[in-house]
């Protein structure tokens, strides 16, 4: 598969990457894909319907794959999509969501889960409104409840409607064999992030006055995160025009444009 463009300065010399939706069916899936954040799932997965071995095996095509770097799709409103990449340097592991755009020459940074995590990449509102936008027709992961479930690890936020959260992550976790009368304490688990607690997001806006491009940050249409380790300290793809600010902030609010594609190139 040809990379985004803005994905470029990203790959590696020596390393691919490509997509693994096909890894979703994996038994040990979601244990190995929330070993990062969550590693008790993978000492004790069976609430996922898996054992040991089923997560070994997952854990070896998500996480030890060097040269070919396991990525999902995860296609949103106008044309973005945000890519989920597993980044399998032997010294330098990591999961890093990344926003690409057809009319970019580089990548937006969300967040990353390593030995030096930084996030939150997404706020409750952006994450709900992501998981359930995914745009007809498009390639990678449509799922709402697929796209919630791997976009948890990277959402933090002070403000969260705790009823409406553990019923949405209960009720995907159920979609994906997690029995009912478990899956809302796997659900509590997993709203409670070890990395980062209880930030705070604002949306400043832009005033009519003050004209294109990143020269105006400070009134981007997007939300910025008062979290110490979150790239989003800034407004999401610094550097973008402010047209394209709109339509990043309308996808966020999954939100399409008509003046935008409708799927991922």
């Amino acid at each position: 598969m040809e990379l985004p463009t803005s994905l470029a300065g990203y790959a590696m010399p020596g390393h691919g990457i490509a997509p693994a939706e096909r890894l979703l069916g994996l038994p040990g899936f979601w244990p190995a894909f929330y070993l990062p954040v969550w590693d008790e799932f993978a000492e004790e997965p069976e609430p996922f319907g898996a054992d040991s071995a089923d997560v070994d095996e997952a854990i070896s095509a998500l996480h030890g794959a060097e040269r070919v770097w396991p990525a999902f799709r995860i296609p949103m409103a106008g044309g973005h999509v945000l890519w989920i990449v597993h980044r399998n340097f032997p010294d330098d592991a990591g999961t890093d969501y990344l926003i690409t755009h057809p009319d970019w020459d580089r990548h937006a940074h969300l967040a990353s889960l390593d030995g030096h995590y930084s996030g939150p990449g997404l706020s409750w509102s952006e994450l709900v409104a992501v998981a359930g936008s995914a745009p007809a027709g498009a390639a990678g992961v449509v799922d709402p409840a697929l796209r919630l479930l791997l976009l948890l690890p990277v959402f933090g936020d002070a403000d969260v409607p705790e009823a409406e959260a553990m019923a949405r992550t209960s009720g995907a976790l159920r979609a994906v064999g997690v029995a009912e009368d478990v899956a809302p304490e796997v659900a509590e688990q997993l709203l409670d992030h070890p990395f980062w607690d209880g930030p705070t997001w604002t949306v400043r806006g832009r005033s009519p006055l003050s004209g294109g491009g990143a020269a105006a940050a400070s009134g981007s249409p997007l939300a910025v995160c008062d979290g110490r380790y979150s790239p989003r300290t800034v407004p999401a793809g610094l550097g973008i025009r402010a047209d394209q600010e709109r339509a990043l902030a309308d996808a966020l609010a999954g939100r399409p444009r008509a003046d935008q594609p409708a799927a991922a190139r």
